[in-house]
This record gives C-alpha cells, sequence and structure tokens, in this order.
C-alpha cells in the first residue's frame, strides 16, 4: 500500500518538477524576448519620433522660405534702382516682427547678390559680408539648401541655417537666410529608469561627430570621431532597421535611421547587459515561485506563466503606446509586489513625469539664469567701489605704512572674494568641463603665506595659532593658477578657523614623486615637524601636497560620506551655529580635480579635522614669479598721452564715475560724464568723442537701447562703445555685442584691464596692443 502510494505520487512529483523546470526555462526565454521587442520597438519609435521631428521642422522651414522670398516686403527691396529708406526700415521691421512672432526663428536676414546684409531682423547685422558661407553661396546660385546644423551641448536645442534665392525679374538679386532654433529633439537631463530598459538616443553626423549623446564627453566633440560607426549603421538607409554594434568595449543593440535632409544618423539604443536585467530578474522570480508551488497541480503552475506572460505583454503593448506618442492612457491597477509590478507602476509614473517634465525643466532654468545674473550684478556693483577706491587711495604716495598695509590687505581680500565670486558663478561650467586653469609662473610659498596673512585677524580674534609648515627642501617655483591654488586653501582655512575655538590652525606643504605612498609627518627633537624621508621610485615631476589641520570640532563618520556635496553640511545645528551655504567644499573638490589631484578628509568629533589635497604642478627652474604683478600702472595711464581725446562715460553711480575718472584722468583725455543713456545719445549728437564707456543697468533709457540708438547713425567703426558693467552673464555679453559694442569689460573694473581697453579702442583703433 505504501509502496503503491509512492509508485503514485513519485512520476506526479517528477513530473511536476520538470514541468516546473521547463515552464521557468520557458517563462524566462519568453520574457527576455518580450524585453527585447519591448526594446526594440521603443528603440524604433523613439528614433522614427527624432528623425520625424528633424524632418518636420526642416520642412517647415522650407515652406517658410519658399513663401517669404516671394512676399512684397522682399522683393521691393529689389525694385528700385535707389533703395529709400523706408523701403528698408518696412523690410527690417516685417523681419523683426516674423522672428518675434515664431519661438523658433532666432534670426532672419536678406543679403544682396554680393552677399552683403541690407536688412535683418538685428540691426547689428546690416552691413555684415555674408557671402563667403557655402549656403548663402548656394542660395545665390539660385537653389534652397540648408546650412549647419547643430545640437546646443548646454540648451540641447536642434539649430539649422536655411537660405533660399530671392528671384526678382528671371533673374537672382539676393538671398534670404534663416536662422532657426528648434525645440529640443532629445534630453538626457534626467537618468534612464528601470521601464526605459536603459536605452537613449543619440545623433551621430556624417564626420563621426556625436551632435547629441548621453554622454557629454562625446556630444559635439570633434576631436574624438567615428566615421567608421557612421559608415557600419548607415547602411540601414532612411528606411531605418535594427542594429547591433560595439563601442568601448561594450555591445550595443537597437534601432537607427539616416534622417534625409541633412543625413544625420538617429541611433535609439542600449547596452545588452542593461537591456536584458529585468528579463533576468523576472526569470529568477518565476523559478523561485514555480519551485515554492511544486506540490500544487500543472493546471495552477500553467495558470501563473500564463497570468506572467499576460501582463509582460500588456506591458509591452502600454511601452508600445507610450513610444507612439499617446501619454494619455493608463494601465489598469495591478496587485503585483514583484519586478514585474515596479515595472508596472513605473511605467505609469514614467508617462506622468513626462508630461510636466518640460514646464518644470525649462521654470528652473530660467529661476537659476535670474538668480545668477542678479546675484552676480548686486555684488560686483559695491566690489568695483571697494577695490576701485583702494586702488586709487593707493595712489596716494603720502599715506602711512601702515594705512597702506591695511588698504593693500583690503585689496587682496577683496580681489580674492571676487574669485570666490566669480567661481560660484561658473559652477555650471566646472561641472560641463569648459573651465580652463590660467598657466603662469608663481610661488607657491608666497600664495600660500598671502593667503594665511588674509586670515591672521580672523585667527587672533579667536587666540589662534596660525601656521605655515613648508617642509625643507620642497620646490617653491612652479608653473600653473595661483588663483585656484589660493581659492582652495582659502576655502579649507576658512573652514578650520569657523569651527576651532582653541588650539590653532597648521598649513603644511610637502611633495613626493609619483607613484609613492603618501608621507608622513614626524616630529622632530626641536620641535619642528619635518617629512618623513620617502623611497624614491623615478624621477617624475613632483606630487605637490598641502594639508589644513585644526584643532576644532571635528567630523562624524556619518557626515563624511556627503562632506563634498553642495548645499550640505554636517547637520541642521551646524548652520545655525556657524552660517554657511555648504557649497565651500563642493567647489573645492571641483578645484582639485581641476588642478589634476585629490582631495580627502580624516577627523573624529570634537578632536580636529585635517583636509589633504594632491596637485599637479609644473617646476619652474627659472624661479620667475609673476602671479603677484602689482605694478600700479597710473603712470602707464600719464604714458598714453591722449590730451585732445574726448571720452564719454555713462554711468548712473557718482562713485563709479569717481573711480574711472580717476583712473582716467592722468593720461590727459577729456571725459564727459552723463547718467543715462538718454543723455549718452544726446551727448554723442552733439559732440563728437573717441571713445563711449557705457554701463548697462541705467534709469530713464539702459545702455543696450542707448547702443542701438548711437548705432542707427554712428556705426561702430567711427565710435567705439565699451561695455562697463556688472552684468557677468555669458548671455548678457552677447546681447551687448548684438546691440553694436564693439567691447566688454566688467566690473570691478581692474585698472591694467582699462588701460588696455583705451590702448586698443583709442590708440590703436581697435587692434590689440
Amino acid at each position: 500500500m505504501q509502496s503503491l502510494r509512492i509508485k503514485l505520487i513519485a512520476p506526479f512529483l517528477i513530473g511536476a518538477l520538470a514541468l516546473t523546470l521547463v515552464l521557468s526555462a520557458y517563462t524566462y526565454t519568453s520574457a527576455r524576448n518580450a524585453v527585447k521587442d519591448a526594446m526594440l520597438l521603443i528603440s524604433e519609435a523613439k528614433t522614427n519620433h527624432a528623425a520625424s521631428s528633424m524632418s518636420l521642422l526642416i520642412k517647415s522651414m522650407s515652406t517658410s522660405l519658399q513663401n517669404m522670398v516671394v512676399d512684397q516686403h522682399v522683393t521691393s527691396l529689389f525694385l528700385h534702382s535707389n533703395l529709400s529708406d523706408e523701403i528698408r526700415q518696412q523690410t527690417n521691421d516685417w523681419l523683426e516682427i516674423i522672428a518675434e512672432n515664431n519661438e523658433y526663428y532666432r534670426d532672419a536676414f536678406i543679403v544682396d547678390i554680393n552677399g552683403i546684409c541690407i536688412s535683418s531682423s538685428n540691426p547689428g547685422h546690416i552691413g555684415e559680408p555674408l557671402g563667403r558661407r557655402p549656403f548663402i553661396q548656394v542660395a545665390l546660385g539660385g537653389r534652397f539648401n540648408l546650412g549647419e546644423s547643430s545640437v546646443g551641448r548646454v540648451t540641447k536645442k536642434f539649430s539649422v541655417f536655411g537660405a533660399g534665392p530671392i528671384d526678382v525679374g528671371g533673374h537672382i538679386v539676393g538671398a534670404l537666410v534663416l536662422v532657426n532654433d528648434f525645440p529640443r529633439i532629445v534630453d538626457y537631463d534626467s537618468s534612464p529608469e528601470f521601464d526605459d530598459q536603459g536605452i537613449f538616443t543619440a545623433m551621430l553626423d556624417e564626420e563621426g561627430v556625436f551632435q547629441s549623446h548621453i554622454d557629454k564627453t562625446l556630444m559635439g566633440n570633434s576631436q574624438e570621431l567615428f566615421p567608421e560607426l557612421y559608415k557600419q549603421l548607415a547602411q540601414v538607409g532612411e528606411k531605418g532597421g535594427f542594429v547591433t554594434y560595439k563601442m568601448n568595449g561594450d555591445t550595443y543593440l537597437g534601432y537607427a535611421k539616416v534622417e534625409p535632409t541633412i543625413k544625420w544618423l538617429v541611433i535609439t539604443s542600449g547596452e545588452e547587459s542593461k537591456v536584458f536585467a529585468s528579463a533576468y530578474r523576472v526569470g529568477i522570480a518565476v523559478f523561485s515561485i514555480s519551485m515554492a508551488v511544486l506540490c500544487l497541480i500543472t493546471f495552477i503552475v500553467v495558470r501563473t506563466a500564463n497570468g506572467i506572460l499576460k501582463s509582460l505583454l500588456s506591458l509591452i503593448n502600454f511601452a508600445k503606446l507610450v513610444s507612439e506618442g499617446n501619454l494619455d492612457i493608463h494601465l489598469e491597477e495591478t496587485r503585483r509586489k514583484d519586478e514585474l509590478g515596479i515595472l508596472h507602476s513605473s511605467l505609469q509614473r514614467l508617462v506622468e513625469a513626462l508630461q510636466s517634465m518640460l514646464k518644470e525643466t525649462q521654470a528652473a532654468s530660467k529661476m537659476k539664469g535670474e538668480f545668477l545674473a542678479n546675484m552676480s550684478h548686486e555684488i560686483r556693483t559695491p566690489l568695483n567701489a571697494i577695490i576701485g577706491m583702494t586702488h586709487l587711495s593707493l595712489r596716494d604716495t603720502a599715506i602711512q605704512p601702515k594705512q597702506r598695509g591695511y588698504l593693500e590687505k583690503i585689496q587682496m581680500a577683496a580681489r580674492s572674494l571676487l574669485g570666490i565670486i566669480n567661481d560660484i558663478l561658473d559652477l555650471s561650467k566646472i561641472e560641463a568641463g569648459k573651465m580652463e586653469l590660467e598657466s603662469m609662473p608663481f610661488n607657491l610659498r608666497d600664495t600660500l603665506d598671502n593667503v594665511l596673512s588674509m586670515h591672521h585677524d580672523a585667527a587672533a580674534a579667536k587666540a589662534l595659532d596660525l601656521e605655515l609648515q613648508y617642509a625643507q627642501g620642497t620646490e617653491e617655483y612652479f608653473v600653473g593658477d595661483p588663483l585656484r591654488v589660493s581659492q582652495v586653501v582659502n576655502n579649507l582655512l576658512s573652514n578650520a578657523i569657523k569651527f576651532t575655538n582653541k588650539g590653532g590652525i597648521i598649513v603644511r606643504c610637502w611633495q613626493e614623486q609619483q607613484n609613492t605612498a603618501l608621507p608622513a609627518w614626524q616630529e622632530m627633537p626641536d620641535g619642528q615637524t619635518a617629512l618623513a624621508p620617502a623611497e624614491q621610485v623615478q624621477p617624475e615631476p613632483p606630487v605637490m601636497f598641502v594639508s589644513v589641520s585644526d584643532s576644532g570640532i571635528g567630523i562624524s563618520e556619518e557626515a563624511m560620506s556627503k562632506l563634498f556635496q553642495p548645499f550640505t553640511q554636517a547637520d541642521a545645528s551646524i548652520t545655525r551655529q556657524f552660517g554657511g551655504t555648504g557649497l565651500g567644499l563642493a567647489i573645492t573638490s571641483k578645484l582639485v580635480s581641476l588642478l589634476g589631484g585629490e582631495i580627502s578628509a580624516a577627523s573624529k568629533s570634537d578632536t580636529g579635522t585635517t583636509f589633504t589635497f594632491s596637485m599637479r604642478l609644473e617646476p619652474n627652474p627659472s624661479g620667475i614669479d609673476n602671479s603677484n604683478d602689482q605694478a600700479d600702472p597710473s603712470h602707464a595711464f600719464e604714458l598714453l598721452a591722449l590730451q585732445g581725446k574726448v571720452l564719454l562715460v555713462a554711468e548712473d553711480n557718482t562713485i563709479n564715475q569717481l573711480i574711472i575718472q580717476e583712473l582716467i584722468e592722468p593720461s590727459g583725455a577729456e571725459i564727459v560724464l552723463v547718467e543715462n543713456g538718454l543723455q549718452a545719445v544726446d551727448a554723442v549728437r552733439q559732440r563728437n568723442f573717441d571713445l563711449v564707456l557705457m554701463d548697462m543697468q541705467m534709469p530713464i533709457m539702459g545702455g543696450l537701447e542707448a547702443t542701438m540708438q548711437i548705432r542707427e547713425f554712428k556705426p561702430a567703426a567711427d565710435l567705439p562703445i565699451v561695455a562697463v558693467t556688472a552684468n557677468a552673464m555669458k548671455e548678457d555679453k552677447e546681447k551687448g555685442f548684438a546691440c553694436g559694442m564693439n567691447d566688454y569689460l566688467t566690473k570691478p573694473v581692474e585698472p591694467d584691464q582699462l588701460l588696455d581697453i583705451l590702448k586698443r579702442w583709442v590708440l590703436n583703433g581697435g587692434k590689440q596692443s
């Protein structure tokens, strides 16, 4: 009886186990194939969407070009032998209205048969010779065509130049050019999520340059080309097809298509290992569930497998509809808590996120830009008064040495503050890898001494010892960026003083050959601290190390993990007790990386902290130090000998007026002061000037509007206009040049920079001195 039971149960158990294994394998394979199909469907849809969007935008621009070239506003420019100002102005106004009313048009202009701009939505282009541009030459030859195409590395906008011939009476008399900034075709602001299977869209031009790529180091990088990859994938042609390729050792699969107009290759793909990660997890989950229900009947196992497949197919269909642009659909609610449930809820959240992502990104970008521009202007304006008045005071040879020392420290601190402000404003540039370091001879020991001197008063106020220990035998003269080195040490030293109430701070500097261990500091018998000798591995340029050690409150182990994150401090009480934004160490870490080194911290609560960073600096055997060249340029102003020259200064701030007047006065030039742009325009109408120094923000009329009005009757070649402004953002500078300004000087005004401006525009007619 027992044997019969075993005989009856054993076959069923063996069969159920075999069926479980088969079903598990079948489910995993189905899940893998389903995920692959879903990924390829999404890839195809995204590729077609991006390519179709590009084609549609280009066709729309071409249609606009064909309609505009026959408009009477365009043809009227060429119907009269003597072109009247009224007709020209009407066309300019018409182009300006078109550019303003179309959010995609950056500019529109008309050139004559010689390639000279005769009408434009931007008056600053009128008169410019543009005929050498290939796409304008093609248009003057009688064909509509496209010019340069690109994707902005920062804005992510798709930009295209288009040109069309202007035919009057059967003759080509000129060309109309449209400059378009279309919306983002692809966006990498958010990381790909599980529901995307890690896929992304990239755009590769015919030269092998990635115009768009999730890896920002490849995007627009003409130094790293992939022409062979273009040739390989471009075989799919304009119809498109599924592709598999290798790049940097990884295998990718997806869908590619050639955009027919500009011949860019649009590729939507994902790394193979990441694509099938979710299928692997689903397979493991199904196998575990199947093994747990081994004693259940085959019907339940099959039903469970069918339920999984049904869910997968539902998700695949949903993903396909979403990839085709249908964001209004909703998945039915699911009770699943496994990976399929996560995938289900993630897909639904993705649809909701896509609907608000664009609006949130645009709003955040606008708020950030407005904040940085306002902060730059508001801080630079008083800094201009501090630096300018300090410089003017130091020109007085009668002041006492003690007062001169105070003024020099004020000047040094103000310049350091200016450097900090510039670093904060350029934080986005640092993160984007666009920050360029200076390369000049300097003395590292003197640089560290200067930083310490700025903090002596703050340390003395808390009765703290402040000491520099420069290891014996360490080189002093290097070629590098002393401002960035000072910035790093200044940030670390400021924090050390802030968080130390007794004891002192020691700044140490030493050098080590590359590939050697970090040296140890040993206490010498005479109380001096010296560097323990390290074994010389090979005669390579030394790596410089700087450490800042304090006896302050220390840092807990929990806080160490987020130490170098922006806007982060150990806890909320730190901000309340000591203040600070939490940006200092984040900027310091990025600057150390730019200097070719690394930074680390060692600390325990209530025992003090030591920050150590390394730098790779080129030795300077010549011993030249240009970092502290602070020669007073006042005598250089006298040597300019500008007697008979008349300069107009448009500035509403009386302190800034005084600073500029006092700086320029030794040159002998006559200076005329006005308080707003309207007065500047009237002054230029009534009198001839050799140079105009124009503030951007003034009451009644600002500098931009004043410059545009002056340019209506005074071309740039006859009267140079130089912006002198606290608006330091790149966009402000571009606006200034677009309005007709010749040069741009940012406050605080440095005397040597002002001297260069006078040499270039008053003495040398715009050429570098």
